[in-house]
Formats: structure tokens, C-alpha cells, sequence
């Protein structure tokens, strides 16, 4: 089980460890979408953001791999017993932190991410409040 979730959770980050591109950010309140940018390395995702007032926002989000599981199933009948085992590996990660700005502002950063479509969705919220939809 371990085994599976430390292979499963590798290849992924081998895929993602050159992984460069835009993200979309998107305030709630309205407004044009924020300038961003990500790089990703082994476990954690380099995000540089600019806000609308001019701030540059740059932090790390740590990789969260997906969970997994093993199930048993024993199953008992007048010809005998039998035992049954099966294995998932799970399909969503999670990347989580904070990115701080050159003024002061620092952004909680929450994204759920589907390792099979490397597809991320998520939000931020600064320390003032303000909410982002955030794609990757």
C-alpha cells in the first residue's frame, strides 16, 4: 500500500518537475483577471503573482499527494473461504500555502488538483480579505 501511494505520488512529481505556465486568477468581487505565473519542482509549486495595485506576491505551495487505500474482503461460503484484497491509489492532490507580497500582503492559497488531467482548481484570499478563483 505504502509502496503504491510512493510510486504513485514519484511519477507524478517526475511529470511535474519541469512544469512551467500561466494560472488564472480571478477576483470575486469582478474586475480583469490577476498576472501569474507558476514553476514547479520536486514537492512544491513556485507561485509569482501581480496584483491590480501594482504588488508582487511570490511564495511556495507544498505538494499534498493523493491518499490511497487497501481493502480486504473475506467472504465465507460452504465450499470454503476466499480473501480478497484491492488497491486504489487515489486521483486528487492538493496544493496548499502562502505567498507573500514585496508590500506586505500575504495570500492563503488552497488548490484541489486532479494528477490525471493536471488540471488544479482552487482559491486565495488575501490578508485583507479579498477572495480569488484560482485555475491551473
Amino acid at each position: 500500500m505504502r509502496t503504491m501511494k510512493l510510486l504513485f505520488s514519484a511519477l507524478f512529481l517526475v511529470f511535474l518537475s519541469s512544469c512551467a505556465g500561466g494560472i488564472t486568477v480571478i477576483p470575486r468581487s469582478g474586475g480583469y483577471p490577476v498576472t501569474a505565473s507558476y514553476q514547479d519542482s520536486w514537492g512544491q509549486s513556485t507561485l509569482t503573482m501581480k496584483l491590480a495595485s501594482g504588488e508582487t506576491l511570490r511564495g511556495n505551495l507544498i505538494w499534498i499527494p493523493p491518499g490511497g487505500g487497501i481493502s480486504t474482503v473475506i467472504v465465507n461460503s460452504s465450499q470454503g473461504s476466499a480473501v480478497g484484497h484491492g488497491i486504489s491509489s487515489g486521483n486528487t492532490g492538493m496544493y496548499k500555502g502562502t505567498i507573500v507580497g514585496d508590500h506586505g500582503t500575504t495570500m492563503r492559497i488552497e488548490l484541489l488538483c486532479n494528477t490525471f488531467t493536471q488540471r488544479c482548481v482552487g482559491a486565495g484570499q488575501t490578508s485583507d480579505g479579498v477572495l480569488y478563483d484560482i485555475q491551473r
